[in-house]
């Protein structure tokens, strides 16, 4: 007591000087358990997916061919909703080690691209560009106290591959 009546007369404040048991059950908990507050993400159900890029013909009604040939960029953007594109960034760098392949929130080229395909009678089609990606499901979790693992939420993402990895194919 005499420290804090030197403090006080002082004019320092004495806050800093509270004991744990002074700030109550939570901080108890938490100095218990350091881990509180800490996030995780873990990755399951992993599979090769093809998301369509920007790139696509007009329709043709067959019988006929299209030729699609232009020098431009495509991109595309991976799909997982109710996340900060900042949160993002975090999932898919974090996917990439643990999962071997290397995605990201989008993934853009340029380059001359040229490619062909017939459209078969009395169908109505169009040239579409696909990127190689990676489906999986992604789950967040937190430290709460006292020292227990909450799942805050679980979703299905689908994200680019970062290598020019592409096909074409004729869509509806």
């Amino acid at each position: 007591m005499r420290v804090k009546s030197l403090l006080a007369a002082s004019g320092l404040a004495v806050t800093g000087l509270l004991a744990p048991a002074a700030m109550g059950a939570g901080f108890q908990a938490s100095a218990a358990c350091p881990e509180v507050g800490q996030v995780s993400y873990s990755f399951s159900s992993v599979s090769k997916a093809w998301l369509a890029t920007s790139l696509r013909s007009d329709y043709l009604t067959g019988p006929g061919s299209i030729t699609f040939s232009r020098n431009t960029t495509s991109s595309v953007n991976a799909s997982i909703t109710g996340t900060t594109s900042a949160e993002a960034g975090v999932i898919f760098a974090k996917a990439s080690v643990s999962i071997g392949v290397t995605v990201g929130a989008s993934y853009s080229r340029s380059d001359t691209w040229s490619y062909t395909a017939n459209v078969p009678a009395g169908q109505t089609k169009r040239l579409q560009q696909y990127k190689e990606a990676r489906k999986m499901t992604i789950k967040k979790t937190q430290i709460v106290a006292p020292c227990n693992v909450k799942t805050v939420w679980t979703k299905t993402a689908t994200a680019p591959v970062k290598s020019n990895t592409y096909k074409w194919q004729l869509s509806s």
